[in-house]
């Protein structure tokens, strides 16, 4: 038994070692470069470990749901695009070498995935930590699919272009973690089918449909972070057996715990993508020194132009193309029009130009010390 273990850790961590270097190698197809890489695993899993799944009754139903919550999840979307927020042409044009180049290999993806992800997260690969039961082989098999997935969803973001690299970090590597966890909760009660049918709907569409929803990408990613944590609640109430019950004071609270991890997230990404009332950006100048340094990160208010501007307060606006946090130091009314002179704490003139109200975009709240170090990293990365 405990050579099964250790050649099924060996597998997981070569795996995840494997996606991480295909995640950041250049200069190849990385789709094609991951489905032949995964096919293969997948012929090695299969022969090399036992399978031990348990099957359920209740498979063809939770087939039939998920295609049923598959579909759901595209009418969502596509009543969102009628309702509210519009079209957009693909980048994907559905054409003969769309589908030699995106559908075929992503759906060898998505379907070796999932039957490895199946025949290791069978196992009992999980062993004790002061009482508690960890599966240590659990835990390589998701950060594995949570590769697997980033890579799938990544590969449409320009990985050289800073912004976009953050965005896909942090607006599709939440959602995917966020259905991975479901995604195991089903592969390891009821197989690999269901799931297997629910990521080709989701994800082939965008290469089959001409015209795809114009719906902004922290909406995108809410639903995708929200969805899975439905789709468990209600499978886990209709198919729950008494073996698979823990008490009702342990599920109370890991929905609870669950519940406000998802919160928690959604706020992030609400004020990252600074499209709501409150906002968050990294500071990267040192105009502001003594007051806000360069790597603090500041929580703004979006200025709704009602309220009246104040001498002193600290503002946000555009400058030059970038956003820029500046006091505002001198306010004059000429023809009727305020005039907001602006200035860098640390610099020694003002601003060159004045700003009209309709272009101060937000007023500082507060900050928070160090936390963007890591971003203006990243960002002297990029530029080199």
């Amino acid at each position: 038994m405990k050579k099964d273990r250790l050649k099924i850790y060996i597998l997981e961590l070569l795996l995840v070692a494997i996606l991480f270097f295909t995640l950041f190698a250049s200069n190849i197809n990385l789709r094609w470069f991951l489905a032949i890489i995964l096919l293969v695993f997948m012929f090695v899993v299969y022969f090399l470990i036992k399978k031990r799944g348990i099957k359920s009754v209740y498979d063809k139903q939770v087939l039939i749901l998920m295609l049923i919550f598959a579909l759901i999840y595209l009418g969502i979307f596509y009543l969102l695009g009628v309702t509210y927020y519009g079209f957009e042409k693909t980048k994907y044009i559905f054409t003969i070498k769309s589908i030699y180049r995106y559908i075929i290999p992503t759906t060898i993806i998505i379907i070796c995935s999932e039957i490895i992800r199946f025949i290791l997260i069978s196992q009992d690969g999980s062993f004790k930590i002061k009482g508690k039961q960890v599966s240590f082989s659990g835990v390589l098999i998701y950060l594995s699919m949570i590769l697997i997935d980033y890579i799938i969803y990544a590969n449409i973001y320009n990985l050289n272009n800073l912004d976009d690299f953050l965005s896909a970090i942090g607006f599709v590597l939440f959602a995917t973690m966020s259905n991975n966890l479901l995604f195991n909760y089903l592969s390891k009660r009821f197989g690999p089918k269901s799931i297997i049918l629910f990521r080709l709907v989701t994800v082939l569409y965008i290469y089959i449909f001409p015209v795809i929803p114009s719906v902004y990408l922290f909406l995108r990613t809410f639903l995708r972070m929200l969805y899975p944590f439905i789709i468990y609640l209600v499978i886990e109430r209709t198919y729950a057996k008494s073996s698979f019950v823990v008490s009702f004071k342990d599920k109370k609270k890991n929905i609870f715990s669950t519940f406000s991890l998802l919160v928690f997230v959604t706020l992030l990404i609400m004020l990252i993508s600074c499209q709501f009332k409150y906002g968050i950006i990294v500071i990267g100048s040192d105009s502001m020194t003594g007051t806000i340094n360069r790597g603090d990160a500041i929580i703004f208010k979006r200025y709704d132009h009602k309220e009246k501007i104040k001498k002193d307060e600290i503002v946000l606006f555009d400058f030059n193309g970038l956003k820029t946090i500046h006091r505002v130091v001198e306010i004059k009314n000429v023809n009727g029009r305020d005039r907001y002179y602006t200035k860098g704490d640390a610099n020694k003139n003002m601003d060159n130009k004045y700003r009209f109200i309709d272009e101060i975009d937000g007023v500082y709240l507060f900050k928070i010390k160090y936390i963007g170090k890591p971003t203006l990293w990243l960002r002297s990365l990029f530029k080199k």
